[in-house]
């Protein structure tokens, strides 16, 4: 019986921690599509030499439009940038209509989210820092979607957290689980 109680603190402690989770995963999504494209542009061009010359000059394969494809397949990560957040808020959800059942996790919520907030504005100013070097500029204005959410990302999060408080709240009033 012991166990089933650590597991149930572990279940109800994650759930706090799936805010923080799903602004940490983007901030990690963002920076890794980012320098991805950052190094693809930087490759690209070296590789495309160094397998010209090592192809047969007889061969079928087009090498540059086969590269060419892989560039267009590497800046379609900027469009993955909104559904990465939808889901992920959507898990944030569901979880937190799990556990929030009580009065008081209102005011546990209310502070959790002036955390998540403020976690929003030091990571979208650290992606905005990192990217506004001329090392990522060229990249930066390749991506803009990923570049407007990051911008905006401490308003989605408060958008997204206001939602997820209605939600909640709704759900109670109409004989759903979660809720105040």
């Amino acid at each position: 019986m012991g166990n089933i109680k650590s597991i149930i603190k572990i279940k109800k402690s994650q759930d706090f921690t799936s805010f923080f989770f799903v602004i940490v995963v983007l901030l990690t999504f963002a920076l890794f599509f980012i320098v991805l494209n950052k190094v693809w542009s930087e490759v690209k061009d070296p590789l495309d030499e160094g397998l010209q010359s090592a192809m047969p000059s007889d061969t079928s394969v087009n090498i540059t439009e086969t590269l060419d494809d892989i560039s267009s397949g590497t800046l379609l990560f900027d469009k993955l940038i909104p559904f990465i957040l939808i889901g992920l808020f959507a898990f944030v959800l569901i979880t937190a209509g799990a556990y929030m059942n009580h009065p008081i996790m209102i005011f546990v919520g209310i502070i959790l989210f002036g955390v998540v907030i403020l976690l929003a504005v030091i990571y979208s100013n650290l992606y905005d820092s990192i990217t506004s070097t001329p090392e990522f500029a060229s990249t930066k204005a390749e991506m803009g979607i990923q570049d407007k959410f990051m911008q905006y990302l401490p308003m989605i999060v408060f958008l997204m957290a206001i939602g997820i408080g209605a939600a909640i709240i709704w759900s109670r009033k109409s004989g759903g689980g979660g809720g105040l």
